[in-house]
């Protein structure tokens, strides 16, 4: 027992020692180093006056560093080469492959450029020197859709040169022809023939650079269709003064072309009702006949039936077309009419062709008879044996 309570207390004895220490050794150290204030001697430092030269220098401005950053060299494919125009580079792309599929879409697209139904590709060719080299970094790199865009939208940078015909059709309408003649009575008006435009195809070569038209060339003219004048008849015809209707032996109007090879006779067995001309105040262009229903109704000169079926005014009507421009024209009104007749049909001078059909309420029915020469209606009787 006292053994270790000697053993105790010799170590609190230490560690107070040790304790003691601490707190006294930073005094002392901090007392040997540390001297008074007033045993440290002061210096005065009185400053100079400044001059002009002092003065520029504080207010020259300190220069700002510089940074230079160093481009780091384009990284283009092993294959890569510059397209030159001209000898100046355009850009750069993967390879000549690249190039060559490049130019020929680009001439292609322009070649077909604005073409129309009536236009036709001549010629078309790259209207510069193109060359490839070696990319080395001077030109910009672009992927092939980058490329094509860029000359689509600047046809300038590969000029092509196209050559296109074009075909325009040149439209022009005769001026229209008119005659006076007795042939019409005062007032009538008959279009002779219908005018015709002509047509000429024109073929026009047109220069394109850039996309550019610069010139345009008329090569070549060729008629298509001749142009026929409209052609129209007016009457002058009038009534003479003098003029007696009551006089058989008088008749209207003008006599026309003597026939070589036809004689005519009258189409149907009747009388006389009414006659060419305007004696009764209206204008009949040709030959009333009165008969009774179901007579013969013939063909007054041999020829081929053209017509068939109703006309404004006239009712049914037959046309026979005769040789020398002689046409036959049968008005049966508005009554059927029994015929067996086809269009096409060639008839003999003679040969029936319909019977006069009954008018309600007569005892007699009508049948108009025009002869036409040329389209112009003429007095038949001139034409016809005397009754």
């Amino acid at each position: 027992m006292k053994e270790t309570t000697k053993r105790v207390i010799l170590i609190l004895s230490f560690a107070l020692i040790l304790a003691a220490l601490a707190v006294m050794l930073p005094l002392l150290f901090r007392k040997g180093m540390t001297k008074p204030v007033s045993d440290v001697p002061l210096t005065v430092i009185t400053p100079e006056p400044k001059t002009e030269e002092d003065d520029v220098v504080m207010r020259t401005p300190v220069p700002t560093p510089v940074h230079i950053v160093a481009t780091p060299t384009p990284v283009y494919p092993e294959k890569a080469v510059t397209i030159l125009v001209n000898g100046a580079p355009l850009f750069a792309v993967a390879g000549r492959e690249v190039a060559d599929q490049l130019v020929r879409i680009y001439l292609d697209e322009c070649a077909r450029e604005n073409l129309s139904d009536n236009t036709v590709l001549l010629t078309a060719s790259i209207d510069a020197e193109l060359s490839t080299v070696p990319a080395d970094g001077s030109a910009e790199y672009v992927e092939f859709d980058v490329a094509i865009n860029r000359l689509r939208k600047n046809r300038l940078l590969i000029p092509v040169r196209r050559t296109v015909a074009r075909v325009d059709a040149v439209v022009e309408t005769p001026a229209p022809q008119t005659e006076h003649t007795a042939l019409l009575p005062e007032g009538a008006r008959m279009f002779r023939r219908f005018g015709v435009a002509s047509r000429t195809l024109v073929y026009i070569e047109t220069l394109y650079k850039g996309g550019l038209a610069v010139s345009e060339t008329e090569t070549l003219r060729t008629p298509v269709q001749t142009g026929i004048a409209q052609y129209t008849l007016v009457g002058a015809y009038r009534l003479p003064d003098k003029f007696d209707p009551s006089d058989p032996t008088v008749e209207e109007g003008e006599a026309g072309p003597a026939p070589a090879s036809l004689s005519f006779a009258a189409p149907i067995r009747g009388r006389i009702t009414r006659k060419f001309g305007l004696a009764t105040g209206s204008m009949c262009y040709g030959v009333d006949y009165a008969a009774a229903p179901g007579t013969r109704v013939v063909a007054p000169e041999a020829g081929t039936i053209i017509f068939l079926g109703k006309r404004p005014g006239l009712g049914f009507v037959i046309e026979i077309r005769h040789d020398e421009g002689f046409v036959s024209r049968l008005s049966f009104g508005e009554n059927a009419v029994p015929t067996d007749l086809v269009l096409e049909k060639h008839v003999k001078k003679g040969e029936a062709v319909a019977v006069l059909p009954e008018t309600e309420g007569a005892k007699e029915s009508i049948l108009h008879y025009e002869l036409l020469i040329d389209g112009i209606p003429y007095n038949p009787l001139f034409y016809l044996p005397a009754a």
